[in-house]
């Protein structure tokens, strides 16, 4: 009779420590699944989210190192300026497919009306504290418009600027679509906004000390796509969406003229341009750090887009490295635990072992009838396993997101213009647990290998038996 029928009959004819041995496996399958289970889930929800995150890369302070300051070394230090120069020499780097940078104003106008969804519940005209409706006036250099090119607004008529128009800072721009709708305005239309110097009284009044208007041509309309409406604060959302429709594009040339005339003689004032980098590919994030880095002034750093998903997939991410922890520390546990309970069963079968080994079976067979028993009972347990695993991965990993979500509900966050639409929400949304084939190979590769560790203690003790002490 061959090894593998022995193992088959053993099996069979020891039913109670089979069944013993299947239990020990089934219930340490069960922490190795969901171990496996939550590991690829939380890489699945890594890899997509990133993805929809974008390439894009900015150059900001460090707000936390900013914060880290004491007193003395706040007041000394003077935060630098990136100028043109500085941004046009990391623009052209290879990592970078296009790039812009933008400078901005906030002008007023009593010509036209701003957006403001808070005006339908109110009677009359809602303004900001006595000076007008206020539209940001956001200053562009890449001609087809960075915002439009990365999806996070559409346009909807007209066109984008060309090369001539922003060099000479031409009086042309893209309004939103609410904010044309309000105001009755097309493509082709001639609006005016007022751009207005203030001087404050003791008693707090303002007075305008001095005002130019600024005619601006419509040669395009834009609807903003970034603004989630399903926001559980509709406050948030509408104050975010007042500021995309109020938002108007125009030249980076046309606002400095706007922001000189505000702020007259100062010698010290200097353009403050915020770039924003949109690389090749995601893999390109690391390279292009490491080579703008030294470039950068004091208290800057590289902000990529992907940074965001460190802030709002915390609970996955919590997750995973426990993930990580509990399926070392199961592997370890299962080597241990099954080579210690085949080597217990062992010692009861040595005179079994014994009378193989006299009748003259190579002792090689014999450990091959070991491992046959072993692995036959540990695939059983191991599919057994594999979906109740699953199921007990998504319960705990419902749980854990839950209670690590509301723990971190009083965090502060730094503003960064690496700002997001996605939320914390949309990654629990897209994390699931579920049986793929990646998932059912690895698990059974990982309990395999596993397996065969465990009878490592056990061949080492079938290796050194002497058939003749056993049979005296």
């Amino acid at each position: 009779m061959n090894f593998f029928k022995r193992g088959l009959l053993s099996i069979t004819r020891r039913k109670g420590k089979s069944l013993i041995l299947l239990a020990v496996l089934f219930i340490l399958g069960n922490v190795i699944a969901g171990a496996i289970s939550i590991s690829q889930a939380t890489a699945n929800v890594e890899e997509s989210i990133k993805e929809r995150l974008g390439t894009g890369a900015t150059l900001e302070l460090d707000y936390e190192a900013l914060d880290s300051m004491d007193e003395s070394e706040m007041m000394n230090f003077e935060i630098p300026n990136l100028g043109e120069e500085l941004i046009n020499q990391i623009g052209e780097l290879p990592y970078v497919k296009y790039y812009d940078y933008n400078t901005t104003t906030f002008l007023a106008s009593e010509e036209i009306e701003s957006y403001n969804p808070m005006m339908e519940e109110a009677e009359g005209e809602v303004e900001m504290a006595g000076m007008g409706p206020q539209f940001q006036l956001k200053g562009v250099n890449y001609a087809p418009l960075l915002d439009i090119e990365e999806g996070k607004s559409e346009l909807v008529d007209g066109r984008v600027f060309t090369d001539e128009e922003i060099e000479n800072g031409t009086p042309v721009a893209i309004i939103s679509k609410k904010l044309a709708d309000l105001n009755n305005l097309q493509v082709g239309d001639t609006f005016s906004l007022s751009n207005q110097i203030y001087e404050f009284s003791e008693s707090g009044e303002e007075e305008v000390l001095d005002s130019r208007d600024v005619p601006l041509e419509v040669i395009g309309i834009f609807e903003p796509k970034t603004v989630n409406s399903d926001s559980e604060n509709p406050e948030e959302f509408d104050y975010m969406d007042m500021d995309f429709q109020n938002t108007i594009y125009v030249a980076n040339a046309l606002v400095s003229q706007e922001m000189e005339f505000a702020v007259g003689d100062m010698p010290e004032y200097e353009d403050y341009y915020v770039p924003f980098f949109v690389l090749n590919e995601p893999e390109d994030a690391e390279a292009f750090e490491e080579e703008v880095s030294p470039l950068l002034p004091e208290l800057f750093i590289v902000r990529h887009a992907s940074d965001s998903y460190d802030s709002i997939a915390a609970p996955i991410e919590s997750m995973s490295n426990l993930s990580k922890y509990v399926l070392i520390a199961s592997v370890i546990t299962t080597i241990l635990i099954i080579g210690l309970v085949v080597l217990l069963f062992l010692r009861d079968r040595k005179r079994e072992l014994g009378i193989y080994l006299s009748l003259g079976e190579a002792r090689m067979r014999v450990v091959g009838q070991i491992i046959t028993e072993v692995l036959i009972i540990s695939i059983i347990g191991m599919t057994l396993s594999l979906f109740t695993g699953n199921l007990l991965a998504q319960t705990v990993s419902d749980s854990l997101i839950d209670n690590d979500n509301n723990q971190r509900e009083d965090e502060i966050y730094y503003y960064t213009e690496m700002q997001t639409d996605l939320t914390t929400e949309d990654v629990i949304d897209a994390y699931e647990v579920s049986l793929t084939g990646d998932f059912i190979l690895l698990f059974y590769a990982v309990g395999i290998i596993t397996i065969l560790l465990s009878t490592v203690i056990p061949l080492i003790y079938i290796i050194r038996l002497n058939p003749k002490k056993i049979m005296m």
